[in-house]
């Protein structure tokens, strides 16, 4: 165990700089979301989940130096995130330019809002840059097949249990889904390599169909909120289940060879 985790820390070590900044933005993210919510910031009413997602990413973005995608997964949550950060531009650019009539420490809430927009920007560069540079790098064309469905089906049972522990209104319909997928995704990722890349292949299509449904179906006049049975989906949803779509296609469908993995550090 021991020789593993010095292996785990020399591949932290030996990672380029811009992944390295990605993780960095990743972890300040999550620490800049912490910094509004204990200054009273009424979008976080009660304990704020996501920014263990934000860290959990970090860790994969960290210490998956071995697969060249892995900052690439930090790049499109960020990017998502960013996203959702220009769509609320006015509010949020309230929090920086009238950070009193916030919350109740003004201070906290402006270098929140300062330091989140600041790390996002970063994570957005670094996470995209480390991505251009592994892929160009890479020697081999690896099956991350099985890692990204241990990965990401971890992810969503972790954060799904935490969403359910937490006090305030959830969509619990909607949590269930994300856990169940989450335990399917742990199985697949334990079975043969064809079964992984059917069920990417599977997940793929399933996502990309509900966030094209979400925005096709959703109404235009609440901001393209879509009920779909007992779930409530919103824009963000939508776009989130895109980007999950296009990630699990994608790595569903392409074709790989295995050699041996020769690990060049930056």
């Amino acid at each position: 165990m021991s020789n593993r985790r010095f292996l785990l820390l020399q591949d932290l070590a030996a990672a380029p700089l811009a992944s390295k900044l990605a993780t960095a933005g990743l972890v300040a993210s999550a620490l800049a979301i912490w910094v509004q919510w204990l200054s009273g910031d009424p979008a976080y009413r009660t304990f704020p989940p996501g920014p263990i997602f934000f860290v959990v990413v970090a860790a994969i973005v960290a210490f998956g130096t071995r697969w060249w995608w892995t900052p690439l997964i930090g790049a499109l949550l960020s990017l998502l995130v960013t996203a959702g950060w220009f769509s609320r531009y006015s509010a949020e650019m309230q929090r920086l330019l009238h950070p009193a009539s916030i919350g109740r420490f003004a201070a906290g809430i402006f270098l929140g809002t300062l330091l989140q927009i600041t790390a996002l920007a970063v994570t957005d560069v670094g996470g995209i840059v480390a991505t251009v540079q592994n892929f160009s790098r890479r020697q081999d064309r690896m099956d991350g097949t099985k890692f990204l469905l241990r990965a990401f089906g971890g992810i969503f049972v972790l954060m799904s249990v935490v969403i359910m522990a937490s006090p305030g209104h959830v969509d619990f319909y909607h949590n269930l889904m994300h856990l169940v997928w989450g335990v399917l995704a742990i199985a697949a990722s334990v079975a043969s390599t064809k079964t992984a890349k059917l069920f990417c292949i599977g997940s793929g299509v399933f996502y990309l169909s509900l966030g094209l449904a979400g925005l096709t179906l959703g109404d235009s006049a609440n901001h393209m909120a879509w009920h779909l049975g007992p779930m409530h989906l919103e824009v963000a949803d939508h776009i989130f289940h895109l980007v999950l779509g296009g990630v699990f296609l994608s790595a569903g469908l392409v074709r790989v060879r295995r050699s041996n993995y020769l690990h060049s550090p930056a």
